[in-house]
């Protein structure tokens, strides 16, 4: 027979094991009913690439956790492409679609397609469709539509790149450049002038509040294209999108993020825009080889738009 002393300690063991969910509120009859909730899980394998999703959790979109047959970028690339902020003059929307959007997701054959509802003060709904590459990668292709005008809208996609960061390139003033964004830092690389107005009109003041410096290289992009790639590996996670759909392009060292800003135009009420972007897995012996895989997305990518 157990002591009664140990049966004192076993009862309290248990009460603290129960914790908050176990202690009743006043005026209630007893504790929370337990509950159970759905959180499908799904894997995916993409030309070498392996990753998965999270349909509970559709703000982060897809995440690649490794390559296969010996390709070592990326160890960990979180939120692939995954939509993360509007922006438009006047308004600043950063994590709007993230955080503030109700949204649901659903897995169909070779793509993910998450639903985006409108948040509080952002009158876009959108639809970001996620389609799996057999060479190794994945699409995604956003449909905005706007039931209000906007001025200078912008939506901001961002891949969270690994904690031992590799490093980013992009293509400006005619030669590829290594760029690397302090702990601190935000560089942007526009579009045009236009682009860069954007930029500067007060709509990233949230980053400037938490003490987060920004930059515009004036050169901006030759492309919207940037590369990520360890200088030991033959293997490049390169970034890409039409010109006319990219505003920028930009490496965050605050957060570790790449990013591009998509539409970058005023939008009328009632009205929609649909664009475009690839992340893509390639093996280069200098960064130029990445060039004829930019060139391939873009005829595929108009040649869609035509149809």
């Amino acid at each position: 027979m157990p002591k009664q002393g140990s049966a004192k300690k076993g009862a309290e063991r248990s009460r603290r094991s129960q914790g908050s969910l176990g202690r009743a509120k006043p005026g209630l009859a007893g504790p929370p009913a337990p509950w159970l909730r759905q959180v499908p899980l799904y894997e995916f394998w993409a030309g070498g690439l392996m990753g998965y999703v999270r349909l509970c959790d559709p703000g982060r979109g897809l995440e690649f956790h490794r390559a296969g047959e010996g390709k070592s970028l990326p160890a960990s690339c979180r939120e692939v492409l995954a939509l993360r902020h509007y922006l438009a003059r006047g308004q600043a929307g950063l994590l709007a679609p993230r955080e503030e959007a109700e949204c649901s997701g659903a897995v169909r054959k070779g793509e993910i397609v998450f639903e985006y509802g409108k948040a509080p003060k952002w009158p876009v709904t959108a639809t970001a469709r996620y389609e799996l590459l057999a060479q190794g990668g994945v699409d995604v292709t956003i449909a905005f539509s706007f039931s209000q005008a906007l001025r200078g809208f912008e939506a901001g996609v961002e891949t969270v790149i690994p904690a031992a960061q590799p490093v980013s390139h992009v293509h400006t003033g005619g030669r590829w450049r290594q760029v690397a964004a302090g702990p601190r830092m935000k560089l942007f690389f526009p579009r045009n002038a236009g682009a860069a107005e954007l930029i500067a009109d007060g709509r990233w003041n949230g980053l400037r509040m938490a003490g987060i410096g920004l930059s515009v290289e004036p050169q901006g992009y030759d492309y919207p294209l940037l590369v990520v790639k360890h200088e030991a590996s033959p293997w490049a996670l390169a970034h890409m999108a039409l010109t006319e759909e990219c505003s920028s392009v930009w490496v965050n060292g605050a957060d570790r993020t790449v990013g591009m800003g998509l539409v970058g135009a005023d939008v009328k009420a009632r009205s929609s825009a649909t664009c475009r972007a690839r992340v893509l897995l390639c093996q280069v012996n200098s960064l130029d080889d990445v060039l004829p895989y930019y060139r391939q997305f873009v005829q595929e990518a108009r040649a869609t738009r035509r149809r």
